[in-house]
C-alpha cells in the first residue's frame, strides 16, 4: 500500500500556488448506521476506512460523526462525515454539516452504494442525476435547484446484485440485496491498506486538482 502522501503527490504539483488557502473538501459517506458492513452502507464504511488509514478521528455531532484534518506534505485538509440517520432520510444531517464549512458544492464528495456496478468497481464523476438512490435525492433535495445547478462529486461504489459478479441479475430482490452483508473480500478491499482504499485516494487527488484549477480560472 502506497503512504497518504505519495498518492497525493500528483494533487500537491498540481495545486501548488501562490495562494495561502488550504484545499478543502467535504467527502460524506452514505448509508444506515444501524446497519454496518451492510452493501447499503458501503459508502460509510469506506469513510471509517479512509479515518483509520489518514488518522482522522472521527467525533459524534448533532445528526452524525464528523473529523478533520491536513496532510502536511500536500496541504490538502479532508472533512469526513457520516450521518446517524437512515438513508432516505440523511441528507439534512449530511448538507447542514457540509454547510459549515462554507464550501462551494463542487467539493462535495458523495460515497455510495451502485447496483449497477460490478463488486469492487469505482466510478467518479462530477454532476448527474441521483439515478434512482433515495440517500443522494435527499441531499440533492435538500442543497435545493436541479443537479445542473449543484454539481457536487459522486463516487460510485459497485455493490452487484445477485451472486454473479459480472452480470446483473434483475430477478434479485434490490432492497433485500443491498441491506445483505459485504463480503470478505469486499470489507478487505475497502477497508485501510486495500486496493478499493488506494483507488479512492487516487480518486480524491483527482477531485483536488481539478478543484483547484477552477479556483484559479474563476
Amino acid at each position: 500500500m502506497k503512504p497518504f502522501t505519495t498518492l497525493f503527490f500528483m494533487a500537491r504539483r498540481n495545486t501548488h500556488s501562490s495562494s495561502t488557502s488550504t484545499p478543502h473538501i467535504f467527502i460524506a459517506g452514505l448509508g444506515n448506521a444501524p446497519y454496518p458492513k451492510t452493501r447499503h452502507s458501503v459508502g460509510q464504511y469506506i469513510v471509517n476506512s479512509l479515518s483509520k488509514q489518514l488518522s482522522i478521528p472521527l467525533r459524534s455531532v448533532r445528526g452524525g460523526h464528523i473529523g478533520s484534518g491536513i496532510d502536511p506534505s500536500t496541504g490538502l485538509k479532508i472533512t469526513l462525515f457520516k450521518s446517524k440517520q437512515l438513508m432516505n432520510i440523511s441528507g439534512p444531517t449530511v448538507v447542514t454539516n457540509f454547510r459549515t464549512t462554507q464550501l462551494p458544492v463542487d467539493k462535495l464528495v458523495l460515497v455510495y452504494d451502485s447496483l449497477t456496478h460490478a463488486p469492487c468497481k469505482l466510478s467518479a464523476r462530477l454532476g448527474g442525476s441521483h439515478q434512482g438512490h433515495n440517500g443522494v435525492k435527499s441531499v440533492l433535495q435538500c442543497l435545493g435547484g436541479g443537479t445542473k445547478n449543484k454539481p457536487f462529486w459522486q463516487f460510485r461504489v459497485g455493490v452487484g446484485r445477485g451472486e454473479d459478479k459480472e452480470h446483473l441479475d434483475k430477478s434479485v430482490d434490490a432492497a433485500e440485496w443491498v441491506l445483505g452483508p459485504l463480503s470478505i473480500e469486499e470489507q478487505q478491499y475497502w477497508g485501510p491498506g486495500g486496493e478499493g482504499l488506494e483507488n479512492i485516494l487516487r480518486e480524491i487527488s483527482k477531485v483536488t486538482a481539478e478543484a483547484k484549477v477552477q479556483d484559479e480560472s474563476s
